[in-house]
């Protein structure tokens, strides 16, 4: 599972390559997956797919946008009793960068079951092609394919790939047994697409308000409590810096940790919520009082 500091370390990235991006879009900048845009793309044609594309690429300003091609394979392979999903390995979509300026499409056949997976693989798609234009990448192609994920947000685009985040479920028949799959996009957890989306209303200075609306139920669900762990992981940037030590009693530096949010003493390596939990049981200790019950006499 990420971490707020993973996921601020990423936009800090996109940051130094792209700059404070669209600063003065203010509320318009987020946008706003309606029922009628996702409705349009629900056609599931070429040609509704290119106007959902352009759409959405006028939103974030890419100069251009991607080109979506026929797909090529299975038409329906949710339904055809001899596909095994097993065995499936297309993924959700492809691109091909052909220069700086255009780039070609084709989105698997499945991803058309679902709008929201549809608009996720859209928003995914549009920002590979952007990043590509700026020259933004990563060299790990699994850390670039998580990167392009949280630029998503970073574009403004993340509520379509948290929504897009929604699991597709069926049953099929395999002779006398009935096999169900679950086929979901994304390379994020859902919770930390819902994180990245959080953290980039406070890179943003937006209010949470305004990236609830066109949320999907379990969108919303993971949107709020993401926002738990972002008030906390703020909180804990108070604490960092030099202090004395409650659990040593040295003068050391407070800091974050490599592989979570934890605030850790420099010469103890003691975590600064771990200290304070124990001081607080220490004092209950102290304070505790037992209570012998009184009996009323006759």
């Amino acid at each position: 599972m990420a971490t707020c500091g993973w996921v601020e370390g990423r936009l800090a990235f996109l940051s130094a390559h792209l700059g404070m991006y669209r600063l003065d879009a203010g509320g318009r900048f987020l946008f706003e997956p309606t029922p009628r845009f996702y409705g349009s793309i629900a056609q599931g044609t070429t040609e509704a797919l290119n106007a959902g594309m352009r759409q959405l690429a006028e939103h974030v300003g890419a100069a251009t946008a991607p080109v979506i091609e026929p797909w090529i394979g299975p038409s329906e392979p949710l339904v055809r009793a001899d596909h095994d999903w097993t065995q499936d390995g297309e993924p959700p979509g492809m691109i091909i960068h052909e220069g700086p300026c255009f780039s070609r499409v084709r989105v698997a056949i499945t991803n058309k079951h679902s709008p929201l997976v549809m608009g996720g693989i859209l928003a995914h798609e549009l920002t590979h092609h952007f990043l590509a234009a700026h020259n933004v990448r990563e060299a790990d192609t699994d850390a670039n394919e998580r990167l392009t994920d949280v630029a998503t947000a970073y574009l403004g685009l993340g509520k379509l790939t948290l929504n897009g985040y929604e699991p597709l479920t069926w049953l099929a028949h395999r002779g006398r047994r009935t096999v169900k799959y679950t086929y979901r996009v994304g390379y994020l957890t859902s919770e930390d697409m819902a994180l990245a989306l959080q953290r980039c209303c406070v890179f943003r200075g937006l209010s949470p308000d305004a990236a609830e609306a066109n949320l999907s139920a379990r969108g919303l669900w993971l949107f709020r409590r993401a926002g738990i762990q972002s008030a906390a992981f703020d909180m804990k940037k108070t604490l960092m810096g030099q202090r004395v030590c409650p659990h040593c009693g040295t003068l050391a530096q407070f800091a974050f940790g490599d592989c979570d949010d934890g605030v850790y003493c420099s010469a103890c390596g003691w975590e600064w919520e771990a200290i304070l939990k124990d001081q607080h049981r220490r004092r209950r200790r102290a304070t505790r009082r037992w209570w012998k019950p009184w009996t009323w006499g006759r």
